[in-house]
């Protein structure tokens, strides 16, 4: 006979575990919206839908302990990638100083590119300067831009993509930001809310980061300061290949 035990959480996991909840609802909550209106759903739509609501649920289970299939999978299928990923620094350290440049350079391009899809997969840009230092840590100015995948212009779905933003902009509000308007856009205000929540993101993506800095901007529309980067030291390369990006860009 199988004994279950309970799940035991502070409170400080409960609240997490209440806003990824939250997001995660919210996420599926517009594809129960389409459906149930009956609206045509568009391909593309549906797959970022379902990243999103992935990538949530991952989370979700990370924070309460538990481990489903799918969980399992994803985690197997990223340990297969950073594998691939550290294979030529795990030569080196093995045969010595025997990597050529321009297997260095290939590896450092690979470490630059999945960074970049992953602060751009959270909807916050680029990341600028990026550079690798003499000792192997990566340093860089991360932007706070709030660009999204919404491609609202000369966009075929432009209905989805506009409610997509919206479900978006509110699950950012639930992770501690305190957005404004600026003309059209949405922009971070600079605040010690928006900061903390910045700080704790690299925090739990990637625990050997380090904020240093931040710029802001006055912009007149919107009549305060807001965020446009952050200024960010890793030293620890290997939680760079472990950060979650999209399935088909993983591969």
């Amino acid at each position: 006979m199988t004994v279950e035990t309970a799940i035991s959480l502070s409170e400080d996991q409960k609240t997490v575990a209440k806003k990824k909840i939250v997001d995660l609802s919210q996420a599926v909550g517009t594809l129960h919206r389409y459906i149930e209106e009956g609206r045509p759903i568009d391909v593309e739509f549906a797959k970022t839908v379902a990243c999103v609501t992935e990538y949530k649920l991952s989370d979700l289970c990370k924070t309460l302990g538990i481990e489903t299939f799918g969980t399992k999978e994803r985690e197997e299928r990223h340990a297969k990638l950073r594998a691939a990923n550290l294979e030529i620094h795990e030569l080196q350290t093995q045969l010595g100083k025997t990597l050529s440049p321009e297997a260095t350079q290939e590896a450092i391009k690979n470490i630059a590119a999945h960074l970049n899809k992953w602060w751009n997969l959270d909807g916050f840009g680029y990341v600028h300067d990026l550079e690798f230092g003499q000792y192997g840590v990566c340093h860089g100015r991360f932007s706070c831009s709030l660009h999204g995948t919404f491609r609202l212009i000369d966009s075929d779905t432009p209905v989805s993509d506009k409610e997509n933003k919206a479900t978006w902009i509110d699950s950012l509000r639930e992770r501690g930001f305190e957005l404004i308007k600026d003309g059209r856009e949405w922009a971070i205000l600079d605040c010690d809310t928006s900061r903390k929540a910045i700080i704790d993101l690299f925090a739990e993506r990637i625990p050997s980061a380090k904020v240093v800095k931040f710029d802001n901007y006055n912009r007149t529309r919107a009549g305060d300061f807001v965020l446009s980067n952050a200024e960010v030291y890793i030293y620890k390369l290997s939680e760079i290949l472990a950060l979650p990006i999209p399935a088909e860009e993983a591969q």
